[in-house]
């Protein structure tokens, strides 16, 4: 029983880091996030642009919407 639970976790945590690498893209993470107030109006972002440079303004709050998108590489 032991050895059938310890295979679905190996196989699930190769699922997740499988996934995860899906999403940071070719060649970077190009991430944004975006925070709202309680009225709904943005009041901060963050980002993280292809090259892994980080990059910030205004006030970040528990309510916060995250973005990918995908990085080309360089000619």
């Amino acid at each position: 029983m032991r050895k059938h639970f310890a295979l679905g976790l190996g196989l699930a945590a190769i699922a997740v880091a499988g996934a995860a690498m899906a999403a940071i893209g070719p060649t970077g993470p190009g991430q944004i996030y975006t925070y709202y107030d309680d009225t709904g109006a943005v009041v901060g972002q963050s980002s993280i642009h292809c090259n892994g440079t980080p990059e910030s303004w205004g006030k970040f709050t528990k309510n916060y919407g995250v973005g990918y998108y995908l990085c080309d590489p360089e000619p």
